[in-house]
């Protein structure tokens, strides 16, 4: 007996272990490969976009929960004893063989949620014998590896709900536009239902079949006291839906530029859901005014201050048939950067002790190793203080201060800074580079601009930034200025103050349009253009982009702090009042401003000196002229020619210089070129004719009224008088020449140039 017993327990142990064998063979390690639709989702988890599966079909990738609501429905119809099964329901499969002997055909399986799970998986066809028992063995080896809420979880991800829908989630926003979180107990109930036979009864077929299912659960729901009677009653009422859907689409290229880095999956980013949907609105409220001047296409990026991420993405306006180059993602497109990075260069020069924030720079007619920079409306002031030149976001003042700070080290910068378009060498970008010979994207743009305004906060996430605090609290004081007076337009905010600092930009030809502003809270960048590259009229920074930018802070909500001062960052300096450079000992007036500790390498004030006149200081008197004790010694600021030229006409109380007096030797230049340029090579087209056109040249002179007698080639060419010294030239030939320019008491410069032939 007792051996008999042995080999009984053997055989039930073998028995186990082949039983055990069977269900680590069916072990569901992986058991769906079905692609999933791209998904974008808001902060709070609302969805703004999705795009269809590979496969044809609306498959949202796995949530990480189900609603209770459609747990309890779909338990009450498809598995009330869920929680209690192994993974298949003995009471559910025998009530089904009875059902369908007694019907002499298949109206019942009897199958579980996991042997649904498993069938799902399998793709399974027509419904055998050993089919079933499969689907049996394989789902008890599903409820050995995968807790209760998983195999749920796996269900609601891939059960069919109609058409080319699947999924929960995917069925939620198809046929009812919410997520499955907010679905009622009729919505759950209609969810529950719909996998249960999708060929046979569905929302557009059969439908009062179908409402009649829905209803039988609801009073199933109500009789278990999972519902009360008043929400069962209302829920009886709810219509079916009748037509699926269309999805939200509110951060397509968002959406796009993700799934290109990542594939197809579910993207949960830090888009503020209401402001994404503001943003869009206020771009197309102005893409309604822009598209009159056939300016078609506008982006936006809006990033949180202390930790860079993007709150709102907008890479064009809203598609239609009516808008060329739509679906081009415009934040992601390089562009020429127009004036955008000058706020880089000016603080990094304030680091660096080259200027003080009043630091005059010249802003005169320039050459510089052939190239000529121009101010936007082509004027120039002569010299203008460097915070000043940045208000106005004047281009010459930035090409001299380029040229002092240095090509190669500024391209440096923009790298470290966090730019990746300038790939070619500093040389290839030569000064341009800072007036917009060189591209950056909208992405690149706002993400250094937030990492400049974040290096103010005092965050421990603060990036590792190659400009510090001080020059950047120093800079950030000058964007903040409102309605300045930009060169570019007219246009100037007009609303309340608002603690906002911005920049803008316009590149050559009118191609594009950026503006980006910064807060403590929010960094908002603007580009307002064509994407084919098509030039207008009009289009520019602060007519385009600016507008948009300030309807977006409108939106946003109101700021209540500014950035803090860098207390160990900042300091007093005693600077010269005229020139904004450390006063030397000729400044006679001196001024105490915020400035930087390096500031002390800013150079000693070279534009006031000693000059020696007459007692009444009606003339200069050089010192071998007349004896010390006729004489006075003033200190006198004192311009280039041809930087006092053009700074005289803005600034009235500039005092010119006294004339020598007659019989005194002049000691230094009165006057200077403006054109030509040292070094020149002039290309000068012809005429009907077949001559050359005439040049004009033109001459800066400190004194008004003074007579320049002009020779070209050591002959005789003209003269002219007054304030304004322009001569025309007629030149016969090619080659090299010189033009020589003497005024009446003897002084005189001269210019070398090569003209050359232009057919």
């Amino acid at each position: 007996m007792a051996k008999k017993l042995k080999y009984w327990q053997l055989f039930s142990l073998a028995l186990f272990v082949v039983f055990f064998v069977v269900l680590l063979f069916l072990r569901p390690d992986k058991l769906f490969k079905d692609p999933y639709s791209a998904v974008i989702k808001a902060a709070d988890g609302k969805l703004l976009s999705a795009r269809i599966a590979s496969d044809g079909q609306w498959r949202f990738p796995a949530t990480d929960s189900i609603p209770e609501k459609y747990k309890l429905a779909l338990l009450a119809f498809e598995d009330k004893r869920f929680y209690y099964h192994p993974g298949f329901d003995p009471v559910a499969i025998l009530r089904a063989a009875v059902q369908n002997i007694k019907s002499n055909q298949i109206i019942s399986g009897g199958s579980t949620i996991s042997m649904q799970v498993i069938r799902l998986s399998k793709k399974a066809g027509k419904r055998t014998f050993s089919e079933k028992v499969s689907e049996i063995f394989s789902a008890v080896s599903l409820e050995l590896f995968k807790s209760k809420e998983q195999i749920l979880l796996l269900y609601a991800t891939h059960a069919p709900y109609g058409g080319n829908v699947v999924g929960l989630e995917a069925a939620s926003w198809r046929w009812f536009g919410r997520p499955p979180h907010d679905l009622s107990w009729a919505e759950a109930a209609t969810l529950a239902i719909l996998p249960n036979a999708p060929s046979l009864v569905t929302l557009q077929r059969n439908r009062n079949l179908f409402e009649q299912k829905r209803n039988r659960l609801l009073k199933r729901l109500y009789e278990s006291s999972t519902i009360d009677q008043l929400t069962y009653e209302l829920s009886v009422q709810e219509p079916l839906p009748e037509l699926p859907k269309a999805l939200p689409d509110i951060a397509p290229h968002f959406l796009e530029f993700l799934r290109l880095k990542e594939g197809d999956k579910l993207f949960e980013t830090a888009i503020q859901s209401q402001l994404q949907k503001l943003t869009g609105e206020v771009i197309q409220t102005h893409h309604n005014l822009l598209k009159y001047n056939q300016i078609n296409n506008l982006a936006v990026i809006i990033r949180q201050t202390s930790t860079g991420k993007i709150i709102a993405y907008h890479g064009n306006v809203h598609c239609s048939s009516e808008v060329a180059f739509c679906y081009n993602d415009m934040v992601q497109a390089h562009r020429s950067s127009g004036s955008i990075l000058k706020p880089f260069l000016y603080a990094s020069a304030l680091q660096d002790g080259l200027i003080h924030p009043n630091s005059l720079l010249p802003d005169i007619p320039s050459w510089i190793a052939g190239y000529s920079p121009k101010n936007f409306d082509e004027t120039y002031a002569g010299a203008i203080a460097a915070d000043e030149a940045l208000r106005r976001s004047l281009n010459v003042p930035f090409v001299h201060l380029l040229r002092q700070y240095g090509i190669e080290r500024f391209h440096e910068l923009l790298g470290s800074m966090g730019f990746t378009s300038f790939k070619k060498p500093a040389t290839h970008y030569g000064l341009s580079l800072i007036l917009g010979g060189g591209e950056v994207n909208l992405w690149e743009l706002s993400e250094v601009y937030s990492n400049l305004a974040r290096t103010l906060l005092f965050t421990e996430n603060k990036p590792v930034f190659p400009i510090d605090a001080g020059a950047i609290w120093l800079t950030t004081n000058v964007l903040r200025e409102l309605n300045r007076p930009e060169t570019e337009s007219g246009w100037s905010y007009s609303g309340s103050d608002l603690m906002l600092s911005w920049k803008t930009g316009t590149s050559f030809g009118f191609r594009d349009a950026w503006a980006v502003g910064y807060t403590p809270e929010y960094v908002i960048a603007v580009w307002a253009g064509n994407a084919d590259g098509a030039g207008r009229p009009g289009l520019t920074g602060v007519s385009a982009a600016a507008p948009v930018l300030f309807d977006l802070v409108s939106v946003l909500p109101t700021q209540q702090n500014w950035f803090s001062q860098p207390e160990d960052k900042i300091e007093r300096v005693t600077i010269c009042k005229h020139s904004g450079m450390n006063a030397g000992l000729n400044c006679e007036e001196t001024v105490v401003i915020s400035g930087l500790p390096s500031g002390n390498n800013v150079s000693l004030c070279n534009y006031h000196q000693l000059v020696r006149t007459d007692t009444s200081g009606r003339f200069q008197l050089p010192a071998d002229c007349f004896p010390e004790e006729k004489a006075l010694l003033k200190k006198w600021f004192v311009l280039p020619p041809l930087m006092e030229y053009y700074f005289r006409r803005n600034n009235a109380s500039y005092k010119l210089l006294p004339p020598v007096k007659d019989g005194c030797v002049q000691q230094q230049a009165n006057m200077e070129f403006i054109y030509p340029p040292i070094g020149a090579q002039i290309y000068q087209p012809v005429d009907f004719s077949g001559n050359l056109n005439p040049l004009i040249f033109e001459v800066a002179h400190r004194l008004n009224g003074v007579t320049l007698f002009w020779h070209l080639d050591g002959s005789f060419a003209g003269t002219t008088q007054g304030s304004n010294h322009q001569m025309v030239m007629q030149i016969g030939e090619t080659g090299e020449h010189l033009v020589t320019v003497v005024d009446e008491q003897g002084n005189s410069i001269s210019r070398a140039f090569k003209l050359l032939r232009r057919n």
